[in-house]
């Protein structure tokens, strides 16, 4: 396409231009001297003039009423077809001089009135004039000499076809080498994907550039990680709710064919055996309730209901729920920090927050235990609540892994519990936008902690006194 459009700005249409060129300057130049001679009486009084529009390479011819020469301005030389000097002054007599061609053509003009067109002599030399008559019976011939421009043209259009086939081929070299670098990570990228659709999670595409591509490229990635984690969270998932389903369930079965079994005599160990498998069924219902409890507010089907309450009074109910526990297993429950703490959340998640962390600082207490909620105000209005213990603490490199689901602690093993407490905590809190963390330190304690914004004061009505 942009050699089609090359050959015909250059080849096509280089000569009607050219053309065009000239016959607007000519006729530019007639109307001038026409305009001028109409208002004089004489050519030699408005001499001046007309030499303003002396321009080489422009042959000016003047002729009065009998055909005369009374001006010429010759600017092509001894190349004009119609003069052979190079007189290039107004006003002086040339008869003597003038060639049959020019009292032709001022014949001709004197009957036309008018005249456009191109001569041309034995050896090809092209002269394109134009002539007119003016009101007061003078004729003016314009013309100039017409370059060789066929001649040109033809040699223009030699060249054209080597650098045409030159460009053609550049072209396609250029095309060809420019589709393999641009499809190249396209091409990877297509055979990631197809990977990633037969289940092989664990591919990377290699980032070449900084461009649309290369952030193309790096989601991608970052893409097939994120379903590399959901694949395997989902494996461990399914692995975890197997082996705690499946405990619970052997038991039932057992102690339930075991009390099939049984001497109906021996009721003590009948109701052992049915408490036991009272005991499992509970263990086994709170699994589901907590599953499905992390799955409505993980995939926000139970979102928050923001109002205001005060988190202090919360935190204290929480903990006389505690309170006949603390007795019978004798560690400590206290509150520190603010007595009235106004916030925006919903309260009832909240609470479940507070009664997961609670009750997970309390499933690691050892002797002497003390778990304490603290109110305080950070930066920013918010309020930090954290539930702090001293029991046994948890090593750094499990800290990143706490929230995460199913998952337990070394420290946890033999422990009652399936993982999902504090996943629900973090459900919550990101639902809630709320920053969250844990401190500890093993054989020190750890602090689970979260904040929220304060409430705004409540405004002062009308006539009311604060």
């Amino acid at each position: 396409m942009l050699i089609a459009l090359v050959w015909l700005l250059t080849v096509a249409l280089f000569e009607p231009n050219y053309h065009s060129m000239i016959n607007s300057e000519l006729s530019r130049r007639l109307t001038s001297i026409v305009e001028i001679l109409e208002k004089a009486n004489s050519v030699n009084a408005v001499t001046d003039e007309l030499n303003d529009y002396v321009k080489d390479g422009i042959c000016i011819d003047i002729s009065d009423r009998t055909n005369r020469c009374i001006g010429i301005s010759e600017g092509i030389g001894s190349n004009c077809l119609l003069h052979q000097d190079n007189t290039a002054v107004f006003g002086l007599l040339r008869n003597n001089q003038d060639s049959d061609t020019a009292i032709r053509i001022r014949q001709s003009l004197r009957v036309q009135k008018s005249i456009n067109y191109t001569i041309e002599d034995a050896t090809g030399h092209q002269q394109a004039l134009q002539g007119a008559v003016t009101s007061n019976g003078y004729t003016v011939i314009v013309s100039t000499n017409l370059e060789r421009v066929s001649q040109a043209v033809e040699v223009m259009r030699s060249q054209l076809v080597v650098i045409s086939v030159i460009l053609l081929v550049v072209s396609i070299v250029g095309a060809l080498l420019f589709a393999r670098w641009f499809t190249k990570p396209i091409t990877a990228l297509s055979k990631a994907a197809r990977k990633v659709a037969a289940g092989e999670y664990d591919v990377a595409v290699p980032t070449e550039s900084q461009d649309e591509l290369g952030v193309l490229t790096r989601d991608f990635n970052y893409m097939t990680g994120e379903v590399a984690k959901s694949s395997q969270l989902q494996r461990e998932l399914i692995a975890n709710i197997s082996h705690d389903l499946r405990t619970p369930l052997t038991l039932i079965k057992g102690y339930a064919e075991t009390a099939r079994d049984l001497n109906c005599d021996n009721q003590e160990r009948r109701t052992d055996d049915l408490n036991i498998i009272i005991d499992e069924t509970d263990r086994l219902s709170g699994l589901v309730n907590s599953v499905m409890e992390l799955s409505k507010y993980s995939s926000g089907t139970l979102p928050p209901h923001i109002t205001r309450f005060d988190l202090a009074e919360l935190a204290r109910d929480v903990l006389g729920k505690y309170t006949d526990r603390s007795i019978k297993e004798e560690f400590l429950l206290a509150a520190e920090g603010l007595e009235e703490a106004e916030v925006n959340a919903d309260p009832a998640q909240i609470e479940r927050v507070l009664h997961n962390l609670v009750s997970n600082a309390i499933a690691h207490l050892g002797s002497h235990g003390l778990v304490t909620i603290r109110l305080t105000p950070v930066n920013n209005g918010l309020l930090r609540a954290e539930v702090i213990d001293n029991g046994s603490g948890i090593p750094e490199s499990e800290l990143p892994h706490l929230f995460d689901r199913y998952y337990r602690a070394r420290s946890d093993e033999g422990r009652q519990g399936n993982g999902l407490g504090l996943s629900i905590v973090k459900a919550i809190l990101v639902a809630h936008s709320a920053d969250f963390g844990v401190r500890s330190a093993e054989g020190v304690g750890s602090t689970f902690w979260f904040e929220l914004p304060c409430a705004a004061p409540p405004e002062e009505k009308p006539g009311e006194k604060i």
